[in-house]
């Protein structure tokens, strides 16, 4: 939505690389079994906001002009809670994870390829 110009709905800025989802799952099985209730681990790259998306998109792609305009997002409703993602590092070992960032710019990059596949085929 962001790419197109359309604001998205606001939500927790929580975000997680799936290529690091995965990697927590591939670690999982590695594990021994445990009790139950005890299985879940938080994978969290950090927090980051539509805002500061668009935000970071027009500094490293000015030339993709149908992104948001930054000024045009509603502030967050209230505070964020962190997610204490201390379990996924020290049980799992997940560490340097891809951030924000990286994510938002390699997803943009791989809709855009996506795009130009579709364009060549019609």
């Amino acid at each position: 939505m962001v790419l197109n110009g359309h604001y998205p709905p606001t939500a927790p800025p929580w975000v997680v690389d799936v290529r690091d989802a995965a990697r927590a799952h591939v670690l999982a099985l590695d594990l021994p079994p445990s009790a139950p209730g005890t299985k879940r681990f938080l994978v969290n790259g950090g927090n980051y906001t539509w805002k500061e998306a668009a935000e970071h998109l027009h500094k490293v792609r000015p030339e993709l002009t149908t992104v948001c305009k930054p000024e045009g997002f509603s502030p967050l409703p209230g505070p964020v809670s962190d997610l204490d993602t201390t379990k996924s590092r020290t049980v799992l070992g997940l560490t340097n994870q891809y951030t924000p960032e990286q994510t938002i710019v390699d997803t943009i990059d791989s809709l855009l390829e996506l795009e130009k596949e579709w364009e060549a085929q019609a």
